[in-house]
């Protein structure tokens, strides 16, 4: 898998955001791609892959078996992408000008996305089966009360 996401959903998002003097934002799209799945693998991959009797250490995350080529991340690569986007138009002033702040805008939904992600988890092809059965299918945490 490439990306996460491509120009036309950021379009989706920001219509304007092919119009400001690039032709394509591909490279920002594999940053974001880079950057979320260092945390995927550091935040989520490791716990849940011990959970599902797996050593995060002889087998390292693989960004390939996430569900539907990571239409989970879809948005919050949208988000990254968008952040990263900003930063690089935004000018090298004291004062902050309008791409910082979208810049700014763009990194807390990225954040709040990632919450929700993590969260919730992913769907995830544990047993290299080539498609994702039930049981591997992220089911939110429940807490219980245990009496003693």
């Amino acid at each position: 898998m490439d990306v996460y996401s491509t120009d036309d959903d950021l379009v989706a998002i920001r219509s304007n955001i092919l119009l400001l003097g690039v032709d394509d934002w591909e490279q920002k799209h594999i940053d974001a791609k880079i950057y979320i799945d260092k945390i995927i693998e550091s935040q989520w991959y490791r716990t849940t892959a011990l959970d599902n009797g797996i050593d995060y250490l002889e087998t390292v995350f693989n960004a390939d078996l996430l569900s539907d080529s990571g239409s989970q991340l879809k948005l919050l690569s949208c988000y990254k992408t968008l952040e990263l986007i900003y930063v690089d138009l935004m000018k090298d002033t004291q004062e902050e000008d309008g791409f910082e702040r979208h810049s700014k805008f763009f990194g807390k939904l990225f954040d709040k996305e990632l919450k929700n992600v993590l969260s919730i988890g992913l769907d995830y092809d544990w047993n290299l089966s080539g498609s994702i059965s039930s049981d591997e299918r992220q089911q939110p945490k429940k807490r219980r009360l245990r009496r003693s």
